[in-house]
């Protein structure tokens, strides 16, 4: 029986015999895929082709009777890729085996036939060689699975089910098309012919399978990019994206916030008479949804332990990289760090720290030499005699010096910006170096770039706060921040500082610097003066806060609150750094006071503080205040006490300068030398009274009755 034509003219004793054992069926069915793919010199002809299919066939139609309720797959794992050469020379065949229930394959046209190649016959080894040759440069293509891949293992594990359907590409595709259909079918005439082979995957050799591949990811084939810079430039356009949708969404929420606080319409309460018990659900929802967003946060990076002299002395050097790692690490002991959100920083921008700086200050101190030696010489004009570091206290290293400082203006701004738009609660920043003393175009006591100076203006200009209230309760007196505000009366600005007729450093900060402009009455500062005979401690400082602090800040009634928390008042401190008595527990009771303003938003930004001892223990009070931990209770005798004289006459003078400008500190005019205890105890009266007053009704006599 005539099986194959080696040429157009094949001679018939060229032909070969057709097999009959079982095992040459799965032969037969090799030989068919090599002629489908044109892997053998040899074309069969239509019957030879029809001959072998039907041999095929017959032999495995008990085999697939027993497994029709497993015959078809539906796995797209074991589909196999089509290919274009079995759409030319496999047509279908419009009509189905009567003992067969599955589709079968259809007659063959000569004209389908692919045309007649004149080759030598070759040995089967040489050919087998070629074909895997041909195949492992098909598989070196990316767009194709690779030989161990879990589809090769599934196959070999399990019987091969292959379905072939009909190709959802259009007609010639490649491999590489994402809609390819692994189907090596085609259609004509609306009848479509499917092969169905089951058996063991043993006797098939893997080799001869094209293997499947993953779909495309992207729908058209665009190029990728070609080099590193192409790469970095998208990253870099995909961060630019993430952070403008991340502003985006904090300006919406802080929206949110503002249209919450104003006053419901008439409208709104009709609604809620009409359906109470809806509008509480929701609230209640609601109020879930904040206690679960709001988290007190800190923020702190490593990053800014590097700023520190070159002589590695830190006895020589107050502020040094000790301060904040000695904090970092109270709290972690204390468990404070675990129940807070850690925020990541990031360098503030050249633009936002001129904000506050002017553009050659920012230049100088904000940029690494290399990249200063490039700028327009036109930009440092007046800085031709800066001297760096800037004294012996203000140490400046040109490697790591301008980063730190950046890091700490942009890990405060971070804080500050996530509690204005309701992300967090509130908030303790852990940073260094400091910024209160830092002006315009001056850097000067350890500090270089304002941050909660910074951090204030950008509320203004991005999330349009009305009323900020900035309290410094550093021992020294925040000049930089004074300046900033001077004419602002959006911020209000109240330090507590020594100052003893402006013999202490800076020599700024007297009672009588009020403001300027619309931001008259807005600078307020407490200014010690006496010296430490006796010392400033913790009455004099809650007296402070009793009779001017929280009356004029209620007065205010601010959006947000930002704390330049300087801990050097604090026991422990010579008389150079501070000298005052304070204890590190009345920090937190400060806190405590300043919580209860614009809804709980306070954010407290590290300041000066030298002894690690005093300013663990203050950071710890402050941050425990922060989560709402019950603090330890102030001493009784602490209480009793009260303010020294000096104190009392330095509190008197500020209220009487400006009472003029804040009415409630006519009230505490006359308490200022109570102590705390007495001081409650004379409000708890007043209230009383007022009370009874309020409970008082006059009988009135009725008129009598005209007769």
């Amino acid at each position: 029986m005539n099986l194959f034509k080696f040429g157009a003219a094949a001679a018939p004793q060229q032909l070969f015999t057709f097999p009959t054992d079982l095992r040459d069926a799965t032969a037969i069915q090799e030989i068919l895929y090599l002629f489908s793919f044109g892997f053998l010199g040899a074309v069969a002809s239509t019957e030879v082709k029809m001959k072998l299919q039907e041999f095929v066939l017959n032999k495995k139609k008990a085999l697939a009777q027993r497994n029709l309720n497993h015959c078809i797959s539906n796995d797209p794992r074991f589909w196999k890729t089509q290919h274009s050469s079995l759409d030319q020379s496999s047509p279908p065949q419009s009509g189905m085996s009567g003992a067969y229930n599955h589709p079968v394959l259809g007659m063959y046209d000569s004209k389908d036939d692919f045309p007649l190649r004149k080759t030598a016959s070759e040995p089967n080894l040489k050919l087998r060689s070629r074909l895997k040759q041909k195949v492992a440069e098909r598989r070196s293509s990316p767009l194709l699975r690779r030989k161990d891949s879990p589809v090769a293992t599934a196959l070999k594990k399990r019987p091969l089910d292959v379905t072939e359907s009909a190709c959802n590409s259009a007609p010639g595709s490649g491999p590489s098309s994402p809609n390819n259909s692994s189907s090596n079918i085609s259609t004509e005439n609306g009848v479509g012919s499917v092969i169905n082979i089951q058996t063991e995957v043993r006797y098939i050799p893997l080799r001869y399978f094209i293997e499947d591949h993953r779909p495309l990811g992207r729908t058209q084939s665009a190029p990728l990019p070609q080099n590193a810079q192409a790469l970095q430039q998208l990253v870099i356009q995909q961060q630019h994206h993430q952070f403008l949708e991340k502003h985006k969404q904090q300006f919406q929420q802080q929206q949110l916030h503002i249209n919450k606080m104003l006053p419901k319409s008439n409208e709104a309460s009709r609604q809620h008479e009409s359906h109470p018990e809806e509008t509480e659900e929701e609230l209640r929802e609601h109020q879930t949804f904040v206690e679960d967003q709001y988290i007190d946060s800190l923020v702190y990076d490593t990053l800014m332990l590097k700023h520190q002299c070159v002589c590695g002395n830190t006895n020589s050097h107050p502020e040094h990289a000790g301060r904040i790692q000695s904090i970092w690490s109270r709290l972690q002991e204390t468990g404070l760090r675990s129940k807070c959100e850690c925020i990541r920083g990031r360098k503030a921008t050249l633009e936002e720290l001129q904000t506050v700086h002017s553009e050659a200050h920012t230049l100088i101190y904000g940029t690494n030499p290399l990249n200063r030696q490039k700028l327009d010489s036109r930009k440092l004009l007046g800085t031709e005699n800066v001297m760096l570091p800037v004294d012996n206290d203000t140490i400046w290293n040109e490697v790591h010096s301008f980063s730190a400082a950046r890091l700490a203006v942009g890990c405060v701004i971070e804080l500050v910006f996530k509690v204005a738009t309701g992300e967090l609660k509130n908030g303790f920043a852990v940073v260094r170096p400091p910024g209160h003393h830092a002006e315009e175009s001056t850097p000067m006591g350890f500090c270089y770039f304002n941050s909660v100076a910074i951090s204030a203006k950008l509320l203004q200009q991005r999330l349009n706060v009305n009323k900020i209230l900035i309290v410094d309760w550093d021992v020294h007196h925040g000049n930089g921040t004074q300046q900033a505000f001077y004419s602002d009366p959006n911020v209000l600005y109240i330090s507590l500082h020594r100052y003893d007729d402006g013999n202490f450093f800076p020599g700024s900060g007297a009672p009588d610097e009020v403001g300027i402009g619309l931001g008259i009455g807005f600078n307020v500062n407490i200014a010690f003066t006496g010296g430490l005979n006796p010392p400033i401690g913790d009455p004099e400082y809650l007296t402070a806060f009793r009779t001017i602090v929280m009356p004029i800040a209620h007065e205010f009634a601010p959006d947000i609150v930002l704390v330049s928390s300087g801990f050097d008042a604090v026991e422990g401190h010579p008389a150079p750094l501070g000298g005052y008595n304070l204890s590190a527990k009345c920090f937190g009771y400060l806190t405590k006071q300043l919580m209860g303003l614009a809804g709980g938003r306070i954010i407290l930004a590290l300041e000066g503080g030298h002894d690690l001892t005093a300013i663990c223990d203050a950071s710890e009070a402050c941050v425990s205040a922060l989560l709402g931990n019950e603090l330890d209770p102030i001493p009784e005798k602490i209480l009793q006490q009260t303010a020294n004289v000096n104190a009392v006459h330095s509190i008197e003078k500020v209220i009487e300068i400006h009472s003029k400008y804040w009415h409630s500190l006519q009230h505490y005019s006359s308490t200022v030398s109570y102590s705390l205890i007495d001081a409650q105890k004379c409000d708890n009266e007043e209230a009383e009274t007022v009370t009874a007053m309020a409970s008082l009704s006059v009988g009135v006599k009725p008129l009598p009755e005209k007769k």
